[in-house]
């Protein structure tokens, strides 16, 4: 009777949790964008520190976590569930929208790239802007990007974008 007891506990709280997780999703509005660059403004200098999402510390996906925890959106999807973080390459599979043109891409779109060549995109970038000059400005957390030795947060032209596979997505927000 007791083994029946906890295998319909489990059974119980294994369809409760599956059923919590109804979610719709958005794009950010023009507002949650700027709120989001105001942020970022502020956030430039934050030592990159791999894992980190905090003021203290911050890498590329731990910014993108940061700045919507900042503007509300405290979880993220992951296949059919909700999170508190999450990979860069996830955050392109389940986060974002996929853009196929580099025309197509807003202010507070992401950039992300495989790095190393082994289909897993291990890298992502805030898009800010196509300056006159055709320059791609962007925010970032990186240790080094394109070979240079950055360590922070920073706003920096994009060089060498086609060097790496790449993909464009815009952010997708989970609603509860």
């Amino acid at each position: 009777m007791r083994r029946f007891n906890v295998i319909a506990t489990i059974s119980l709280l294994v369809i409760f949790t599956i059923s919590s997780f109804s979610f719709t999703t958005r794009e950010l509005t023009n507002s949650e964008i700027e709120q989001i660059f105001n942020i970022l403004s502020k956030l430039k200098g934050t030592p990159y520190v791999w894992g980190g999402t905090s003021e203290s510390g911050i890498d590329c996906s731990g910014l993108i976590i940061f700045l919507l925890n900042q503007i509300g959106f405290k979880k993220m999807i992951y296949k059919q569930t909700l999170v508190y973080d999450v990979t860069a390459d996830n955050f392109y599979k389940y986060n974002t929208k996929p853009i196929q043109n580099i025309k197509e891409l807003k202010k507070g779109d992401l950039i992300f790239f495989d790095m190393n060549e082994d289909s897993v995109f291990d890298h992502v970038v805030i898009f800010e802007m196509i300056d006159p000059y055709g320059k791609i400005w962007v925010w970032d957390a990186a240790e080094m990007p394109d070979g240079i030795h950055q360590n922070k947060v920073d706003r920096r032209p994009l060089s060498l974008i086609n060097a790496r596979k790449y993909a464009f997505g815009r952010i997708i927000v989970a609603i509860e």
